[in-house]
């Protein structure tokens, strides 16, 4: 399709291109027809898939996962605080990073176990029970060799906790979760 429409990418742009459209067809579709009238002539960049397609919440829970790694606290809140903005409520929030440390430990306990990437998919799309994308896997592999097993574990509860917290009431949510974050980091580092 992107050929189709006389586009070329610079290498690694397209996986970008895949990634930021989540892996979905439709809004792959949606975001190359985009980028053929933001770039007229057909070339593109990170920086132009960076600037015209806008940020899924998948996105934006991705770079708060970062700045809370690299303890970069402040912008977390930030990013938080645009979140709530946009109506996105701390529970689902939390059931996204959740996937996402998920995703971090298991492919983590493959790794471990001699797996390569191609193993890992295969493993985690039988043990799921559905296709796991193999740019995921990718992805958590990369962004999760930094992280010991039993920091992802301790962050798993920290946010299984917190989220079980927030629904029974024990606190305000904004409060837990601004708590679940100061304790991933602090794990961390």
């Amino acid at each position: 399709m992107a050929h189709k429409e006389k586009l070329t990418f610079d290498s690694g742009v397209f996986e970008a291109l895949l990634l930021k459209s989540n892996y979905d067809f439709s809004e792959i579709l949606k975001n190359i027809a985009f980028l053929k009238s933001y770039k007229k002539d057909g070339h593109i960049t990170t920086d132009d898939i960076n600037q015209a397609i806008p940020k899924t919440l998948q996105d934006n829970i991705f770079d708060l996962t970062q700045f809370v790694l690299n303890g970069k606290i402040d912008e977390a809140r930030e990013l938080i605080r645009d979140l709530r903005l946009q109506g996105e409520d701390e529970i689902k929030l939390i059931a996204i990073m959740l996937g996402q440390f998920r995703m971090f430990l298991q492919v983590s306990i493959l790794a471990s176990q001699g797996k390569n990437e191609q193993q890992t998919v295969t493993a985690l799309s039988d043990y799921l029970g559905r296709r796991v994308n193999p740019y995921q896997v990718k992805f958590a592999l990369r962004d999760s060799r930094t992280l010991s097993m039993p920091f992802l574990k301790k962050a798993l509860a920290v946010l299984i906790e917190t989220d079980y917290a927030i629904k029974t009431g024990t606190y305000d949510k904004a409060y837990l979760f601004d708590i679940a974050i100061l304790k991933i980091a602090h794990e961390h580092h």
